[in-house]
């Protein structure tokens, strides 16, 4: 496997490191040595995330386009940028689910409303300075069409969830 690596800035001024590279169907089984200098923490996870993906694609005999994204640690103020974003989103999906509840009154919206921005943010990441943020994208062409999977995960600078 070849890898060509460029960087990307994104939002809130998180650098990303992306990694490309094509999985050939001979080169299934070494994924497990891919070796990933932009990783020092957590490899086993994000090696783990790799192998997923590409089993998740059903390649069956076609190269699988990865692309893999390894954020530099982020720093305090982006995370503090990124948790903000997930109050809002919390707080967004908590008045619609009001909304959809109003009609059976004021009491069932807030309940609804309140429940629902509740379950948005327990599901959405806190972030915190040092996290790592990794992100997977594969493709594989032909047989029923194109196909893409992606996965995402944060490799914490303390090991919590």
């Amino acid at each position: 496997m070849d890898f060509e690596r460029t960087q990307h800035v994104g939002h809130y001024g998180v650098v990303f490191t992306l990694i490309h590279f094509t999985v050939q169907p001979d080169d299934a089984a070494s994924l497990r040595t891919i070796n990933l200098p932009e990783i020092t923490k957590g490899h086993f996870e994000v090696i783990r995330l790799i192998e997923e993906t590409y089993e998740r694609m059903l390649a069956q005999g076609r190269p699988c386009r990865m692309v893999l994204a390894v954020s530099q640690p982020v720093s305090r103020n982006s995370a503090d940028m990124l948790n903000d974003q997930r109050a809002t989103i919390g707080t967004l999906v908590g008045s619609i689910g009001g909304k959809l509840a109003s009609p059976l009154g004021s009491i069932a919206e807030k309940i609804a409303g309140t429940t629902s921005a509740s379950a948005t943010k327990n599901r959405l990441p806190t972030f915190h300075s040092g996290d790592v943020i990794v992100s997977i994208d594969a493709q594989v062409s032909g047989g029923i069409g194109p196909q893409r999977s992606s996965a995402s995960l944060i490799l914490k600078v303390n090991g919590g969830r």
